[in-house]
């Protein structure tokens, strides 16, 4: 019997042995990943193996012009366990136990005892490797795309008080006109002068790399106070502009108050940033059913059709990067943010109306994201 056979002739056997062993890992044990899911992957996993030693079509990992292709679901696993919070490490340790247990219960039977039985091995450890380095390979890639996602945010969301400092020492220097020859302002000044191109310098850099739906862990708030808070932030960046909230109740309900928070902020200064000088920026909140709509609206230059349709995409973001224009960061933020609440956000722009970017937020979370709970 060939190897491939006897790995879907024993196919069940095999998943409870590797089942077994994997249990055994953390991640398993703490619960993180369920047992349905181990063997859903392991198990396509296999069946790749088996159609692969059959096939005879490999590729030479150790040819570095060769790319690394996806079979069995193997990219899908790495993606898979990387969302789970496993460990790199975690990951290997699975295709090292599934190793174990093909080999073990292999060299255990009555098919060992000829050199074709041995060349199968072969055959299997080089699928199995080919596996790994597709799962591996997947995995770190999540990981680059999370840590460029996280300084984007972070330099993103360091803009707006980096303004509002430097706008305040502008404020200063202007009441105070004696202030102007102190040393420690001029310091204050040329410190903060230094630090906004670093922030833009890693917006650059983190342009790239970014994906995914941000973590939110909801609780109860209040998101009228919370649209009045960011208003008053606001006001003291953009001096020159007026903040309106139009909000006839406060308005309670379960979401992640810094993520909304971020939320709020980007819109509003992407509001004040585009919208006419000395205009209105205007802000309503309320209820339809059981969701609640947010919306900012101000006026000036129209967005073209043809950029709204992509405004909250990568591809906007990389066309904005390559052309050395704003990166469109904030957006993509608010994209994000509102997908992880289980809701939606739309943009309306014409000449006699203005622009409105508007989010709909359900007031109560779905399970999963009450299951996550405050950190």
């Amino acid at each position: 019997m060939r190897l491939a056979d006897f790995i879907e002739q024993h196919h069940g056997r095999i998943l409870e042995a590797w089942e077994g062993i994997a249990a055994t890992l953390p991640p398993f044990v703490d619960g993180r990943v369920a047992s349905a899911d181990l063997r859903e992957h392991v198990g396509r996993m296999l069946d790749a193996m088996v159609a692969d030693m059959r096939s005879r079509a490999r590729v030479a990992l150790s040819d570095p012009s060769v790319g690394v292709p996806d079979v069995g679901g193997a990219s899908e696993h790495g993606l898979a366990r990387h969302a789970a919070g496993l460990s790199l490490i975690a990951m290997a340790a699975e295709f090292r136990a599934l190793r174990a247990v093909v080999s073990r219960m292999w060299l255990g039977s009555d098919f060992v005892r000829t050199a074709q039985a041995l060349d199968d091995l072969v055959r299997f450890n080089e699928a199995l490797d080919q596996l790994t380095a597709s799962a591996v390979l997947a995995f770190s890639q999540a990981v680059e795309r999370d840590r460029a996602l996280l300084m984007g945010i972070v330099a993103h969301d360091l803009r707006g008080p980096l303004h509002t400092a430097s706008m305040a020492l502008h404020i200063l220097a202007q009441r105070h006109p004696a202030a102007r020859e102190d040393a420690a302002l001029g310091q204050a000044k040329r410190s903060l002068a230094r630090m906004l191109p670093m922030v833009d310098d890693l917006l650059g850099v983190a342009a790239a790399g970014m994906r995914a739906q941000l973590p939110v862990r909801p609780q109860a708030m209040d998101l009228k106070a919370l649209v009045q808070e960011i208003l008053a932030e606001a006001a003291g960046e953009f001096p020159e502009h007026a903040f309106a909230l139009e909000a006839v109740e406060s308005i309670s309900g379960f979401w992640d108050r810094a993520r909304l928070g971020q939320l709020i902020s980007n819109l509003v200064r992407n509001a004040a940033a585009h919208g006419v000088a000395s205009g209105t920026i205007r802000v309503s909140l309320h209820r339809e059913g059981e969701e609640v709509v947010l919306a900012v609206h101000n006026t000036g230059a129209v967005i073209p059709e043809h950029e709204r349709q992509s405004l909250f995409s990568g591809d906007a973001r990389a066309v904005n990067a390559r052309n050395g224009h704003h990166l469109g960061l904030g957006l993509f933020i608010v994209n994000e943010i509102t997908r992880g609440h289980g809701g939606r956000v739309s943009v309306t722009s014409n000449a006699e109306s203005g622009t409105v970017f508007s989010v709909v937020l359900p007031i109560d979370p779905e399970p999963d994201l009450a299951a996550s709970g405050p950190a």
